[in-house]
């Protein structure tokens, strides 16, 4: 079967985005299927609703000024970091990935020009997640093609382990998704509160099945790491795996950790994070050499996690606040499948990482699609 698979892809600093959408294609072809990623860039179709009117207003607001500013230069600072430091994700996906030849630009595109294939499969990641989005015209196009509005009413749609990453969503996202999601032959969610966002829409037979890192085994990620050339820590380290989402954690309360250990920090930064310590910018293989020999993970990252936990390491979560803070049933349904207690660090409180615990891995040997057939 020839399957187009419509996921995250583009960052250049989120090693999660990458694995996950290397393992489920993995997965797949293992299996036979002629699997490959639909490169389809989603915030081309994220709309402005700003009236220039507005815009001229915010231009004379001091405030808002500094703000527009900041957010330029920040960005700016970000372009140039990833320029000096290359993390090579690109090569990644090139030697590991089966993309479409046609880079889609607009949900425009892939309706002119759909890409072909028997099946098209949205997920994992959190495709769905659109809790952070100011109005449902802005992210329209963005809905449609997440939900696989395009191609010939033939092929066959299903999602695989797509996140919401969110309880709720106001009425009109739910009135414009309930007619895209009636259309789909299979759905599946990776976090139990999924089941229920997709009740609200209109699905009662949604599934709840594992995230596709989890589909292979930890060897297979030696393996992408041992056939790869990269710097190693000469000394016992810490990982420090922190994205730019918001927590309530100060950075240095992890070197505070690392010194009473007698152990180095290795601190990799994701989702454009900028702060004044000396970073590595790991490649996607050095990433899961440094994850697998750590003594112990510090972490804001659902993925970083999953292979903590795959790799039996000590780990520790840091809770998202504010807006972020939606996203932390990720991390409850991924500690209830791992059968393990949570493993939050609060309040600066680092005992956690000491803390023995015991996991089992969750098994899920096959991905039943359409009425129970095995893909």
């Amino acid at each position: 079967m020839k399957i187009g698979i419509m996921t995250f892809w583009w960052s250049n600093d989120n090693y999660g985005q990458q694995l996950q959408c290397y393992a489920l294609q993995k997965y797949l072809r293992d299996k036979g299927h002629e699997a490959f990623l639909i490169r389809y860039y989603a915030s081309n179709d994220v709309v402005s609703l700003t009236p220039l009117w507005k815009k001229i207003l915010k231009a004379f607001n001091p405030v808002k000024l500094c703000r527009f500013i900041y957010h330029k230069v920040n960005d700016k600072r970000v372009q140039k970091e990833q320029a000096l430091n290359p993390r090579y994700f690109e090569d990644f996906r090139k030697n590991n990935l089966a993309m479409s030849e046609t880079i889609y630009n607009t949900w425009d595109e892939l309706k002119n020009n759909p890409p072909e294939a028997d099946c098209y499969i949205v997920g994992s990641d959190q495709v769905w997640n659109f809790s952070l989005s100011n109005s449902l015209e802005q992210y329209k196009k963005v809905i449609h093609a997440y939900f696989l509005d395009f191609g010939s009413k033939s092929v066959k749609r299903a999602s695989y382990a797509a996140s919401w990453s969110c309880s709720d969503l106001p009425h009109d996202y739910i009135e414009e998704i309930k007619p895209l999601l009636a259309k789909f032959d299979y759905i599946s969610v990776r976090e139990q509160s999924g089941l229920e966002m997709c009740r609200k829409c209109g699905r009662n037979d949604a599934v709840h099945v594992l995230d596709p890192t989890m589909l292979l085994k930890a060897d297979d990620y030696r393996r992408l790491y041992n056939a790869a050339d990269f710097e190693k820590p000469e000394k016992k380290f810490v990982l420090f795996y922190f994205l730019n989402n918001k927590c309530d954690f100060n950075i240095s309360s992890v070197y505070d950790f690392a010194q009473k250990k007698g152990l180095e920090v290795v601190f990799v930064s994701g989702n454009g994070l900028l702060d004044p310590h000396k970073k590595t910018f790991a490649t996607v293989e050095q990433w899961l050499y440094l994850v697998d020999n750590a003594e112990y993970v510090v972490t804001n990252s659902y993925h970083c996690c999953v292979f903590s936990l795959k790799f039996n390491k000590q780990f520790g979560v840091l809770p998202g606040t504010s807006e972020f803070a939606g996203m932390n049933t990720r991390f409850d349904t991924l500690f209830a499948q791992w059968h393990t207690e949570p493993m939050y660090i609060k309040h600066g409180d680092f005992s956690v990482l000491d803390k023995e615990y015991t996991a089992a891995e969750p098994v899920q040997d096959k991905i039943e699609f359409f009425a129970g057939s095995e893909i």
